[in-house]
């Protein structure tokens, strides 16, 4: 290895233009009228959703400066939005799912003098261990919405996820292809009585391969950093 250094990673992740769900079994509008049951909308758009994540990577360089090796922790809060509507689409229900996560990145970087320019390629894997889902619920009917957070049950424990990125200075974008939704598609629920039971599984028509885009600031805690940047070396001076 020629140059070993850690990278502070803080940014944004953006998840839009994914697939609707296909059917909902849950959702039904309780009126003066009668209950109503809730369609998705497949057209759905926009189903943009941002989400955060920061967290810390270490870099191991090749001693050619050409490639490399990326590990890491890195919290991650990322979510998927769908709208359901009744027939007539007089009422309608946006919900949007977030799951918050601890990310682990094995990461491959590639290009030319990387640690000199910092402008590399990037591809590999993430581990994302789930701890947690928030749910948000925005009706039409009405300005309240409705928040739930879970941390067992509805969510699986953990997702493999597929990376391609790249990065220029400080500025770092990556692709996050998630094969699986994080939602438990075999989770079940009764939403009967105890004597006359109606068991449904809600998340069982959840869409896969969701994708995700992170916008991130990419800073090396290196000599590199305090070469580049005025404010950064004063930023190390005051911690000698």
């Amino acid at each position: 290895w020629e140059f070993n250094y850690f990278v502070l990673k803080v940014g944004l992740n953006h998840h839009l233009l994914s697939s609707q769900p296909t059917n909902s079994q849950a959702l039904f509008l309780r009126t003066v009228e009668g209950d109503y049951q809730l369609f998705p909308d497949t057209a759905f758009f926009p189903d943009y959703v941002p989400g955060i994540q920061a967290g810390l990577n270490f870099h191991f360089d090749f001693t050619n400066d050409k490639g490399g090796i990326i590990i890491g922790a890195e919290y991650m809060n990322a979510g998927i939005s769908a709208r359901y509507s009744t027939v007539d689409e007089k009422y309608s229900l946006i919900q949007t799912h977030r799951i918050n996560a601890i990310s682990v990145p094995l990461l491959v970087k590639f290009g030319n003098e990387i640690f000199n320019q910092q402008r590399y390629f990037t591809a590999g894997i993430r581990f994302n261990f789930n701890f947690g889902l928030h749910t948000i619920e925005t009706v039409s009917w009405t300005d309240i919405k409705k928040t739930d957070y879970v941390d067992e049950l509805l969510f699986v424990n953990n997702n493999l996820i597929f990376v391609a990125g790249f990065n220029f200075l400080f500025f770092n974008m990556e692709f996050d292809f998630f094969p699986q939704t994080f939602l438990d598609k075999e989770y079940s629920t009764n939403i009967g009585s105890a004597n006359d039971k109606l068991v449904i599984q809600p998340y069982k028509y959840q869409p896969d391969n969701l994708m995700f885009v992170q916008t991130n600031l990419y800073i090396p805690l290196s000599s590199w950093t305090t070469s580049k940047s005025y404010f950064f070396r004063n930023l190390m001076l005051m911690f000698r």
